[in-house]
């Protein structure tokens, strides 16, 4: 279409085309103007947003560092360094009273844990062992402490301790005796001496799980059946000898009711070798009855 003419059908037609062309630039530069109000209103949201989120992140660092040091601060063992020892003691006790001829006369042990140290109430430091977990720290940091514990003789003039083994076989065979057959209580009648024989024979098919809970436990019911026989004894034995058996049993009942959980926390291999002595003074006794 030619820029200057007369014919003013061409002139029309260019003038609609370009009134056409000017509201089609309006037209986009309106939606221009949208698309950029649109990216400004994100970009402000979107600084909003890292600016909130950059302000929770600087807290919650902050936050844990505090829970970090309260929790270092806090940090108890797991077990104090006494307790371990005693009872590493009972452990090796324990398996040495499962066998009659064999003893244990040392064991080493090495453990790998954090060492703490704790006030108590009285101000003396407690050193203990703290295993290891992840929020404490790297396996790295983690201190090697070796123990060697040694088995002291006894004193001159006094008897070797003997094992919990070999006491419940002579506990058995004493009370397998058929001198105690006449003895029996309640309706229908029970013979407190064979249940005792019964009894021995559950701790030892039960030896692979032996503590010294369960052992307090067997030693428990025993004294209970040796107390029936005591009040059972009566003219049948000479009166010197059966008061001399009531009180060993007596003295067997007093032991384990000190042992009872509901008045011990721990225990410690005195208690085993305590408990064994105890069972063996009663049997000593009751064979001193026999004809």
């Amino acid at each position: 279409m030619p820029l200057v003419t007369n014919n003013i059908s061409e002139a029309r037609a260019a003038f609609a085309s370009m009134e056409f062309r000017a509201q089609a630039a309006e037209q986009s530069v309106v939606t221009l103007k949208a698309s950029l109000d649109g990216l400004s209103a994100a970009q402000q949201q979107l600084t909003k947003s890292v600016g909130t989120q950059l302000q929770y992140t600087t807290s919650q660092a902050q936050i844990n560092g505090q829970l970090a040091a309260q929790q270092a601060s806090q940090i108890t063992p797991d077990v104090s360094l006494d307790d371990f020892i005693a009872a590493l003691g009972l452990a090796v006790a324990l398996g040495e009273a499962t066998m009659p001829d064999r003893a244990i006369s040392s064991v080493s042990v090495t453990v790998q844990s954090y060492l703490t140290a704790t006030t108590l109430a009285d101000g003396t430091q407690e050193i203990g062992f703290r295993l290891y977990q992840p929020e404490l720290g790297t396996p790295s940091a983690l201190a090697t402490t070796s123990f060697d514990l040694t088995k002291l003789a006894p004193q001159p003039g006094t008897p070797t301790p003997r094992s919990m083994y070999s006491v419940l076989q002579d506990k058995q065979a004493a009370f397998d005796n058929q001198f105690w057959s006449a003895f029996a209580s309640g309706t229908p009648p029970v013979e407190p001496a064979p249940q005792i024989v019964v009894e021995i024979s559950k701790v030892f098919a039960n030896i692979g799980a032996w503590s010294f809970p369960y052992l307090l436990q067997e030693a428990t019911t025993i004294a209970g059946l040796e107390t029936t026989l005591a009040g059972l004894l009566g003219s049948a034995v000479p009166a010197s000898k059966g008061t001399a058996y009531t009180a060993v049993v007596g003295a067997l009942n007093t032991l384990t009711q000190a042992l009872n959980p509901a008045n011990r926390a721990n225990y410690v291999a005195g208690d085993l070798f305590a408990l064994t002595a105890a069972l063996d003074a009663t049997t000593t006794i009751a064979n001193m009855l026999l004809p």
